[in-house]
């Protein structure tokens, strides 16, 4: 891998998923994903953001080999996965691990947590010793911020702030590149989300770890984020630098976003952007542009004409109007 070529990147990423019945005689899919491209460097954090159902959490499970790509491909280094790709082999899958939203749910209530950490160990190197895991395991726990007396417990008896942890410390056990945070800290505390992110940020510094993180909390996503991807029914419709996005946005669909973020100044103009109607189907999406039944500004060409991404004001916009004064 040369200096130029990014650590992971996405290229036209698609992942449809095949339903029951017919209409007018086709077969139907939900749309989930459709032609998502983007790029990670080392050290950097590249955030996703969108409404539930956008297809934030298929995009992971894309990018963590979970699931095959329909369509389209991504590239970690220089090997590339689609879905002829057929099964990854583990020194791909270390590479990119994922911390989930829930960290209850995702630990095994029967393990003591030495047992769940060194797990990936057993599985990817049956060669390294018993006593090289729990040393690493061990290792692992202080890194996160937990004390060696924790190894010998099990998940139950931890708070939600501590689990995390756990999860956060199992994900490292691999020595991944890319670490997929999806609502990581969504389940917690405010406070706690605050020690949380302020892990994964040293984090960051000292392993040199890509993030893909996956939020729908905008004040969270200000604080950890280089890169912003604002998707809409599992297109990007605004993609590009964090201070850009946030501080002069162009698709409606983004100002719709931050005008929902709640500021904690109280002398600060609020005016909120409320979007009308529901999220469409995304078994039968809107032609056109996908954002026009809601949108204010919309016109007839959005309704006949989907627009891709293009430049506009130092980031990429999906919108027939971006950059106009409206």
């Amino acid at each position: 891998m040369n200096a130029q070529t990014p650590l992971l990147s996405g290229d036209d990423l698609t992942r449809h998923y095949d339903i029951a019945g017919k209409r007018f005689g086709e077969k139907m899919s939900v749309k989930a994903l459709q032609g998502v491209s983007f790029e990670l460097d080392q050290g950097e954090t590249l955030a996703v953001v969108g409404e539930s159902g956008c297809g934030k959490s298929t995009l992971a499970r894309l990018i963590t080999m979970i699931e095959p790509p329909t369509a389209g491909s991504f590239r970690i280094g220089d090997t590339v996965v689609d879905k002829e790709t057929g099964k990854p082999g583990k020194e791909l899958r270390a590479a990119v691990q994922i911390v989930f939203q829930d960290p209850y749910s995702s630990l095994n209530p029967r393990q003591k947590i030495g047992t769940i950490l060194a797990e990936p160990l057993v599985i990817n190197h049956p060669e390294i010793s018993r006593a090289d895991r729990e040393k690493k395991a061990r290792n692992m726990l202080s890194l996160v911020g937990l004390r060696p007396e924790h190894y010998d417990r099990y998940p139950h008896m931890f708070s939600g702030g501590q689990r995390q942890r756990i999860a956060v410390a199992r994900a490292l056990m691999m020595n991944p590149k890319v670490l997929v945070l999806d609502e990581p800290v969504s389940a917690l505390d405010l406070s706690v989300q605050a020690q949380i992110l302020n892990l994964l940020v040293d984090l960051q510094d000292e392993f040199g770890l890509a993030y893909l993180f996956i939020s729908h909390d905008l004040s969270v996503v200000r604080h950890m984020a280089d890169r912003v991807m604002v998707m809409y029914l599992g297109r990007p419709v605004e993609y590009g630098e964090r201070d850009e996005i946030f501080n002069n946005p162009q698709h409606p669909y983004t100002k719709a976003l931050l005008s929902a973020t709640p500021i904690a100044d109280p002398e600060h103009p609020k005016h909120r952007l409320k979007l009308e109607g529901e999220l469409p189907s995304p078994i039968n999406p809107p032609p056109g542009c996908a954002f026009h039944p809601r949108c204010p500004i919309a016109i007839d060409r959005c309704t006949a004409e989907r627009p891709e991404l293009a430049p506009v004001a130092g980031r990429d916009v999906s919108c027939w109007r971006a950059g106009e004064d409206v």
